[in-house]
């Protein structure tokens, strides 16, 4: 089989347990649907359509926006630190969006699920970006060391706000810490879709120089691509995809960590093609966590970062001592 058949294959296969997934997800749940989708389509009476259109139609999109938002943040990550480790959540992107959406629910600037309140994640995740940048060291590991440590002080700060905060329905979003999707509606799809559209087209629009800056920043120089001002359009592209996800679903570890290596292995390292198949394997991953989570407990529901990291840390491991010789860098 061809280099390009394949890929032409894995992107149809993909594509096709998407779709699967999708109905699966608008069909399970607590509430046994009796009617067949079809059926119901144009139908807004009824509890089957109810069930469908109201509930569980946003929250399968949710899944497939926010997993294939968080696939991509995760290959820009690993992408323009030059580190297989690097993630949303490890280099404290999610913990300042989510500082900065408990920050105006709490303070009665903005209500779950407004505009004002995926523009403050965005803000926060963006300015905790630039903040590790600023505090690390230029090579190896600093980054990802220092975005460790500066997401443990903000996510301290995002529990003691939770903690002190008069507002009775603030202790409710603690799920931040964990992710879930049970708060989602069509109007927060809504809300968050603008702004991770944004993320998504800036970062196909660096991802032609992030081939050329995974040489090294002394090799892109030379080859015409500034590497502060690609950091900087990486960063912004992160902060949208990140700080809209966890607006409105909170933050959901190891699922940009693992996506970009399965990717890897399917298709390579060239950074477009990295980029659209991190999509729809984020999406995928995040549908089956999000059906594990409201089915194998019923009636109780796991948190989706649970899932995630259960799925996800054993795959790591044995991704990274499979391929452990694959990402080294060469600064």
């Amino acid at each position: 089989m061809s280099t390009a058949v394949k890929k032409t294959f894995i992107y149809v296969g993909s594509l096709v347990i998407l779709f699967a997934l999708f109905v699966l997800s608008l069909r399970t749940g607590i509430v046994h649907v009796q009617t067949p989708l079809w059926d119901l389509i144009g139908k807004h009476t009824g509890t089957d359509a109810t069930t469908v259109w109201d509930v569980r139609m946003p929250r399968a999109l949710g899944a497939m926006i926010i997993g294939a938002a968080l696939g991509i943040a995760g290959a820009l990550a690993q992408g323009i630190f030059r580190n297989p480790l690097a993630e949303p959540t490890l280099i404290g992107l999610s913990s300042g969006a989510i500082v900065g959406t408990i920050a105006v629910i709490s303070s009665g600037a903005a209500a779950y699920g407004s505009r004002t309140n995926v523009e403050s994640a965005v803000l926060f995740a963006a300015l905790t970006a630039l903040l590790v940048q600023w505090l690390a060291p230029n090579k190896g590991f600093g980054f990802l060391l220092t975005g460790i440590a500066v997401s443990s002080i903000l996510t301290s700060l995002a529990g003691l706000m939770i903690s002190t905060s008069p507002k009775p329905d603030i202790q409710s979003l603690s799920f931040w810490n964990f992710g879930s999707l049970s708060l989602i509606n069509m109007q927060t799809v809504k809300v968050t879709a603008p702004f991770i559209e944004l993320g998504v087209i800036i970062a196909f629009f660096v991802s032609r120089r992030l081939d050329v800056y995974s040489l090294g920043e002394a090799s892109s120089h030379f080859m015409g691509v500034n590497p502060k001002r690609l950091r900087l359009w990486a960063i912004l592209a992160m902060a949208l995809l990140v700080g809209a996800s966890v607006s409105a679903v909170g933050s959901i570890a190891f699922l940009g960590l693992l996506v970009p290596h399965v990717v890897r292995l399917l298709i390579g390292p060239g950074h477009r093609r990295m980029l659209s198949l991190s999509a729809l394997i984020g999406a995928i991953v995040l549908l089956v966590a999000d059906l594990i989570a409201r089915t194998a407990f019923q009636p109780h529901e796991i948190p989706l970062g649970l899932i995630t990291a259960l799925l996800g840390a054993p795959a790591l491991i044995i991704l990274l001592r499979a391929k452990r010789a694959q990402w080294v860098s060469h600064d």
